[in-house]
């Protein structure tokens, strides 16, 4: 065993894809927290999907049956909006949703059609117009940023489309470059280790994504445990340098339970 479960002193986990398919617990996940609970351990989570504010997947988690409060949440558009604040930037173009842009209202930032600053993320009324706009706007000078580089987002056994697809088409449309703030971002690391108090060597971050978790994890210098319920497999292991590995493949998390 790569990981002493024991010994960690802090759990974080990624959100979609490794708690929860949206509306339903993965297996075990329950049983798993609450015990980490028991044993004194500390829990957060993280994610880069921003349709529901920090207040509302506490609340999701909670009536799920993981009491959660909003301080025990980092999501990316939490992240956006305390960057673009620390810049002083007040107003930006948003393709997203409420949650994305209450988060931003939080910290007196504005939604504009006129803005130099464009943040791209979730957004089911994504349109030609909107791309239009977009692109009206880097021309002007605008920079753009994302909350997130995930390609899907899981829904009740259902896929849909994370940021990235909309990321891409925003990219080859214009040409320019977009600056990430979500996982495996400076910026998430920065506000992850400002709002948590923790020893990088006794966390371990699990979470079913490679490119975005397990990277997001090692950049911080925590153990990280890859869960196969969501994005990647066993087989995209292969060819991985050894600093792009999580430090443990977890097959069933009852196995944490065991070992603790």
């Amino acid at each position: 065993m790569l990981v002493n479960f024991s010994s960690i002193r802090t759990y974080i986990f990624d959100i979609n894809g490794t708690v929860i398919e949206w509306n339903n617990l993965y297996p075990h996940i329950e049983k798993l927290i609450s015990t980490l609970k028991k044993r004194h351990k500390k829990v957060y989570y993280i994610t880069d999907n921003c349709v529901i504010t920090r207040e509302q997947i506490a609340d999701k988690l909670t009536k799920l049956g993981l009491k959660t409060s909003e301080n025990e949440i980092i999501s990316s558009g939490y992240v956006a909006a305390n960057y673009f604040e620390s810049k002083g930037i007040n107003k930006v173009y948003v393709a997203g949703e409420r949650g994305l842009i209450s988060e931003l209202g939080d910290k007196g930032i504005s939604i504009s059609d006129d803005a130099a600053h464009i943040l791209l993320s979730i957004d089911r009324n994504f349109n030609y117009m909107k791309l239009k706009k977009i692109g009206d706007l880097v021309k002007k000078g605008a920079k753009l940023y994302a909350t997130g580089f995930n390609r899907n987002w899981y829904v009740d056994g259902e896929v849909f489309p994370g940021e990235m697809p909309i990321v891409e088409v925003v990219k080859k449309f214009t040409g320019a470059e977009v600056k990430l703030l979500g996982m495996p971002s400076p910026e998430m690391k920065s506000r992850l280790l400002e709002d948590v108090f923790l020893f990088p060597e006794d966390t371990l971050l699990i979470g079913d994504n490679l490119s975005t978790n397990v990277t997001f994890g090692n950049m911080c210098g925590f153990r990280t445990g890859l869960v196969l319920t969501g994005e990647s497999s066993e087989e995209d292991l292969e060819g991985l340098k050894a600093e792009e590995k999580p430090t443990v493949v977890i097959r069933d998390v009852r196995n944490i339970v065991k070992n603790l």
